[in-house]
């Protein structure tokens, strides 16, 4: 087994993660420390609206790194589809990988 097969299964456990975490956050209220340090946490002036504001980007990030694990795993192991798959595959992981950094960033300035 390759080691890219390891990454690819820890891609796709991170997506499951962080759709976890944000189904959490959403139902408890609560800001899971992926999102901000308990430092940060402590500082924020609204939970609520931050929570609110990072759900969806974190269920996008989420999908995005699921679907890019499972399909990548399947295709290293079973479909073997050309590498131009591969590399769209990782492009559209890193842009949304990117994306949601942006977004995170922003939403911490707003709220903490």
């Amino acid at each position: 087994m390759n080691y890219i097969v390891i990454f690819y299964v820890i891609i796709a456990v991170l997506g499951v993660y962080l759709m976890y975490s944000a189904w959490k956050m959403k139902k408890t209220g609560e800001i899971n420390t992926a999102m901000a340090s308990s430092e940060e946490v402590r500082k924020c002036r609204n939970k609520a609206g931050f929570i609110a504001r990072i759900y969806k980007p974190t269920l996008v990030f989420g999908l995005v790194s699921l679907a890019f694990g499972v399909f990548s795993f399947a295709n290293y192991m079973v479909l073997h589809l050309s590498r131009t798959f591969e590399i769209c595959g990782m492009l559209v992981f890193l842009i949304v990988c990117f994306w949601f950094s942006k977004e995170l960033r922003a939403r911490k300035a707003e709220y903490f």
